[in-house]
């Protein structure tokens, strides 16, 4: 009981309302509820941030994908180009020796058309041969160009033309003036011909 005065002055009692336990159980109820609300608020929050963090963590995974990918890409175009402009060299410096080449034969040629035996021509024969052997190791070969051959322009220069005979059939090779030379695949020289016509 609690003891109040009223406006004269006077102390009145007042009683107190008994607490039953229909009110205590319906004030529990009510802040259970709260809390609940409360709780449902922060899960909501919750589920929105994992939400935001996943699709966040999709575009960044997706984006190293493309990078790793570009990279990859990359990677393979500058090793094709590395190959692709080592070979270009090689075919440079063949294109450059072919000269000294074509003396070394024709030396080695005339030697042999005056019955030339001695140490000189053989010293121009093994020249000639190592020179061969070291561009054979760099990729080089020559042009097929021997009489009856297929005339082919992706090989082949025709600087004359001939009748085509029995021997010689239309669109054959009679004759090489200048031999042909391919590095890996491509033709550093064509080979110099005479085609049955």
């Amino acid at each position: 009981m609690k003891d109040k005065k009223n406006k004269k002055g006077e102390e009145t009692v007042e009683q107190e309302t008994p607490v039953t336990e229909e009110a205590v159980v319906e004030e529990t109820a009510a802040e259970e509820s709260n809390e609940i609300t409360i709780t449902r608020e922060k899960l909501e929050e919750l589920n929105a941030y994992v939400k935001d963090a996943e699709a966040k963590r999709d575009e960044y995974l997706a984006m190293a994908q493309r990078t790793q990918a570009d990279f990859d890409n990359f990677r393979r175009r500058n090793a094709s180009l590395r190959i692709e402009v080592a070979d270009e060299a090689v075919r440079d410096t063949v294109k450059e020796i072919l000269p000294s080449l074509d003396n070394l034969e024709r030396a080695l040629a005339a030697a042999k058309a005056a019955g030339d035996e001695s140490p000189l021509a053989k010293g121009v024969e093994m020249t000639l041969r190592g020179m061969e052997d070291a561009l054979v190791k760099l990729g080089m070969e020559r042009v097929d160009a021997n009489p009856g051959t297929a005339f082919d322009p992706e090989k082949h220069n025709a600087v004359m033309m001939a009748e085509a005979d029995e021997e010689h059939p239309e669109g054959t090779i009679i004759e090489c003036f200048q031999t042909g030379f391919m590095v890996k695949g491509k033709v550093v020289r064509y080979a110099m011909v005479r085609v049955a016509n």
